[in-house]
């Protein structure tokens, strides 16, 4: 009896130099896929990697026994992790799609039926977190998110998800540019679940200069499209000059019915700072507001330049 699911699922994963271990991901992967699934494809996201990941995926089509094709998506210059993934999601054609961010895996390969397992029972989006191994910076990133974000569903840190059909519809009407797909999954209203596991420690590659910069814009970005963080910041220091004002007005009060008499000028020049700044950043507040809204109505930027898709056979 052939036991194996209908859904037709895609795998999208992202490569960025990681040839050391993308023969190793993909036997575990595709091994995975072919025993449980009638109907699967693999789509591979090359971000303009500078080692031999592409040779070592061309390596793996050689050896392997499987005879699926495997489709490779080459970005025309190093775009990240989000455009990159973004092409290969608009690429897969299954009813349920895997992202894969990165070619690492620190879990169990059964994680993986899990997580389709528990979208079968009507979530639109299920995620794999880990409990430990995470980044301070990652950490503190996700708080601030959370802290700046009214939707009920919480941000974190995934090693892998996937995402229905539906789901991605979903986010495709919301806007046709998506900056950060974790965040437009969380801002999309659908049933979403978290599988969390304790991951084990495995030897990552270090991110280069050109990385680490497209995170912190990338958390930026997220800050200021998906949070009020920028607004709540400049109605704290609007609050913290309002209270000057209300300390100096006290004292030029207290000050007419004592003895002591402040340095001449002194309570005005500070009462007229503070009023300043109060009003600069009451109008700084209400600009963040307005510039919020209309980054919700308009398409930023294009969304990602791809140089070619290739079909890669046996």
């Amino acid at each position: 009896m052939n036991s194996k699911h209908k859904n037709f699922v895609s795998c999208v994963v992202y490569l960025h130099n990681d040839g050391e271990r993308l023969i190793s991901f993909l036997n575990q992967i595709n091994g995975l896929l072919d025993e449980n699934f009638e109907k699967y494809e693999i789509i591979c996201v090359d971000d303009a990697s500078t080692d031999d990941s592409v040779e070592c995926l061309h390596k793996y089509m050689e050896i392997s026994e499987s005879s699926r094709p495997i489709s490779l998506v080459n970005m025309s210059y190093y775009q990240g992790k989000e455009a990159s993934m973004n092409a290969g999601r608009d690429l897969a054609v299954g009813d349920y799609v895997f992202e894969f961010d990165d070619a690492v895996i620190d879990y169990e390969p059964y994680l993986i039926l899990e997580v389709y397992q528990k979208a079968l029972e009507g979530n639109d989006i299920v995620a794999a977190a880990p409990r430990n191994h995470i980044s301070f910076s990652s950490k503190l990133f996700y708080w601030a998110y959370n802290w700046g974000n009214k939707s009920a569903n919480k941000l974190q840190h995934e090693r892998f998800r996937m995402v229905s059909r539906r789901a991605i519809n979903r986010i495709g009407q919301m806007n046709l540019y998506i900056p950060y797909r974790k965040a437009m999954y969380v801002n999309s209203g659908l049933k979403m679940d978290t599988i969390f596991y304790d991951s084990k420690r495995v030897d990552r590659r270090d991110s280069n200069k050109q990385e680490r910069e497209n995170r912190s814009g990338l958390a930026f970005d997220s800050f200021i499209i998906f949070t009020n963080i920028l607004e709540k910041i400049s109605m704290a220091l609007c609050f913290c000059f309002l209270l000057v004002m209300v300390v100096v007005a006290c004292y030029v009060i207290w000050s007419v019915f004592s003895e002591v008499k402040p340095v001449e000028g002194w309570m005005s020049t500070i009462g007229l700072i503070a009023f300043g700044f109060f009003g600069l950043f009451l109008l700084m507040t209400l600009i963040l507001k307005y510039l919020s809204v209309i980054l919700n109505l308009i398409l930023k930027k294009q969304r990602y330049v791809i140089s070619g898709i290739d079909k890669i056979n046996k």
